[in-house]
């Protein structure tokens, strides 16, 4: 134990600086030297290890056994995870920035277009920071604002006030009595107009959630308000159990274009072309893509039901479904974590573009942008060159693999617009906040709305996740990976990181992210994101065999008595061996053996080789406790932490040839699986 324990020590007393959990996790890094960059870094790994644990018999607990004992990792983090502790600090970040706002712009409420996106983002939070936890004012605000609506909304001549009218009474998107959607295709990549069958929703409601409202609304002690409320609320109910009951679904969706949907549909109880006039205020086009999945014979005894329906029970039950959703808003503000915290959060929802041009220019520029390009493009570059080198694939399949490798789009953090402050005023232009945090949820709810009305037929390829996050996402339907700027950040990565860590690193998540086109679930969609069979009957029978060898590895797995789920985690274990094994050949494709031998990190006795899979084994640091750990092992696609390590790096000879592990240790089992 003592030279295990000096080996610990020792690179401490090489230097004299004293290194504070806060400074290893400053966002950007504090540090404007490389050398210093480099020996914090390597203190901070140090200190989350345990040394004492032999690395062949349990990688994870050598790399990470000391994470949660770490002065160098922030107090709330040790009871998270490595990716979590980063994730902390940009969301104080973001904090500090919507804090950061004088009270002469908080008050400039009017209605001046000029003012910037990021100031209604800061004048949204404020509103929520201050607003009282009774949401007595929010539930009176509401029913003014529909009230309001109604008012201004009376039918002209040429309508009638019947129920399709009462249908798109909401300006939220919310047509409850036979909905219409303005729906995103990801087949087509443009957003179309889905029909189908009304949804229960208030029966989704029990009684002591329904006690919870009154007493949100601040109706304790006004009990013939409460009675009325769960009156209506009981009697909106069975109204709608006999809504949802009549509506069926077709067993096929119908495809058409709007003038071929209301030919076809010309002899049905509905008129649909009221309907859609209705719907859209007149601005619809015959040209417009509809979905269809309402079942006719059923919807015409639906339409004679709401036409017999009085027109004050269909109001009401369009005003309660409303209520329900902006009542679920008003809820996340009695969230764990506080109100600052849930106010950041609600805020980043909303403006999530307004944000962004800020955040890049603090934490992130065109030239870690560059050098994260270019590790992603050396890891393609090898995952399509050892594409030759499977047996298993016939040619023509091969050949697919290839045009489909070569064809994935990467994206770093933005697409190049949205580091634009004039192109992101324009999308928010017509949001203008008061100091009513109630009436600005109506306000960018409205829009929202307002904005989705206007994109049938509109093309567009979505940020599924919000750059800020740090997390990346394979996007089947786009042939496309996309790494965050949340994720390109110190301590995870840094420009002037030896490229051993930044393969192992960020180049790691690339390559697990590149995997995720070809696991078991992606492999059914070929070079333009649709979803055809590019395989030849031999290639796939051996893929999926080769796959099936990590499922029953990964069953193997025990946490706590708690036995993993191989074929539920088969997605992202697959995702995580190839990511791994991809990114370690292509630091070797880049430097030569050569470099395996150097040591870059002063203080540290590792060598490029075992740096790499420390490095790796780290960015799964994880500290939460046991109840977590069984909730992520029973829920989550990906497996737990430990076993992404533990699987990944057992299937790989170059890990145990780093570490001297024998053949039959835990890390170097008899039988390896490899899928690609």
């Amino acid at each position: 134990m003592l030279p295990a324990l000096l080996a610990t020590l020792m690179p401490f007393a090489l230097v004299g600086r004293v290194l504070a959990s806060s400074d290893i996790f400053s966002l950007p890094s504090k540090s404007n030297h490389s050398e210093e960059l480099l020996e914090d870094y390597g203190k901070f790994m140090l200190s989350v290890m345990n040394r004492s644990i032999d690395p062949c018999e349990n990688f994870y607990e050598y790399s990470c056994g000391g994470w949660k004992k770490s002065e160098l990792v922030p107090e709330l983090a040790r009871n998270s995870s490595f990716l979590y502790a980063i994730q902390q600090r940009i969301d104080e970040s973001v904090l500090g920035f919507l804090q950061n706002v004088t009270q002469k712009e908080l008050e400039d409420l009017g209605t001046n277009g000029t003012r910037s996106s990021e100031l209604k983002a800061k004048q949204f939070f404020a509103s929520c920071v201050k607003v009282k936890a009774n949401m007595s004012l929010g539930y009176d605000h509401l029913e003014q604002d529909i009230d309001d609506r109604n008012k201004e909304q009376q039918p002209a001549k040429t309508h009638t006030l019947d129920w399709i009218y009462v249908n798109f009474m909401s300006k939220y998107e919310i047509y409850p009595l036979l909905p219409m959607k303005v729906h995103y295709s990801t087949s087509s990549r443009k957003f179309d107009v889905l029909l189908s069958p009304p949804t229960k929703v208030l029966a989704g409601v029990n009684d002591e959630q329904l006690k919870n409202m009154t007493r949100d609304f601040g109706w304790a002690d006004n009990l013939e308000k409460t009675k009325q409320f769960l009156e209506s609320f009981v009697n909106l109910t069975i109204f709608e159990k006999n809504l949802t009951a009549l509506a069926k679904t077709r067993n096929e969706t119908e495809k058409l274009s709007l003038k071929d949907f209301l030919g076809k549909h010309k002899q049905d109880r509905l008129n649909w072309t009221r309907y859609f006039e209705m719907a859209f205020n007149g601005t619809q086009d015959s040209s417009w893509p509809v979905l269809n999945q309402l079942d006719a014979g059923s919807t015409n005894d639906l339409v004679y039901f709401l036409e017999q329906t009085p027109l004050d029970t269909l109001k009401s039950y369009v005003r309660m479904r409303v209520l329900l959703k902006f009542h679920a808003l008003w809820k996340t503000k009695t969230k764990e974590g506080g109100v600052q915290s849930e106010c950041r959060s609600l805020t980043e929802t909303y403006f999530n573009y307004a944000v962004l041009p800020w955040f890049i220019g603090k934490v992130f520029d065109k030239n870690q942008r560059a050098d994260i390009l270019t590790v992603a493009k050396d890891i393609r570059d090898t995952f399509y060159e050892l594409l030759d080198h499977h047996a298993w694939l016939d040619d023509d399949t091969r050949s697919q693999a290839k045009t489909k490798l070569a064809s994935m789009d990467i994206l770093v953090g933005y697409t190049d617009d949205l580091q634009h402050r004039e192109v992101i005023d324009q999308v928010y232009s017509e949001i203008n906040m008061t100091g009513n945090w109630y009436e600005n949820l109506c306000i960018i709810e409205g829009s929202r709305a307002s904005i989705r009305l206007r994109s049938v037929d509109k093309a567009l390829i979505p940020i599924l996740m919000p750059t800020r996050t740090v997390n990346a996402y394979y996007a089947d339907f786009l042939n496309l990976a996309f790494i965050t700027i949340g994720m390109a950040q110190w301590p995870f990565y840094h420009r002037d990181f030896p490229a051993v860590l930044k393969y192992a690193g960020v180049g790691n998540i690339i390559g697990h992210e590149m995997a995720h086109g070809f696991d078991s679930y992606c492999y059914q969609y070929n070079y333009d994101g649709k979803r055809v069979n590019w395989w030849s009957a031999t290639s796939l029978r051996n893929f999926k065999e080769r796959y099936r060898c990590l499922e029953s590895q990964y069953n193997k797995f025990i946490l706590m008595g708690v036995q993993t789920n191989g074929t539920m985690t088969s997605g992202d274990n697959i995702a995580d061996n190839v990511g791994t094994r991809m990114a370690y050949y292509a630091y070797k494709r880049k430097t030569g053996d050569k470099a395996w031998l150097e040591r870059p990190l002063r203080g540290l006795d590792f060598n490029n080789k075992q740096l790499f899979f420390v490095k790796f084994a780290q960015s799964w640091c994880n500290g939460k406790d046991s109840g977590d750990k069984l909730k992520k092992l029973k829920t989550d696609v990906h497996a737990y932490d430990e076993f992404r390590v533990q699987g990944t790096l057992s299937n790989m000879p170059e890990f145990s040839e780093a570490f001297g592990c024998k053949l039959g240790s835990e890390m170097n089992p008899l039988k390896k699986c490899v899928v690609w």
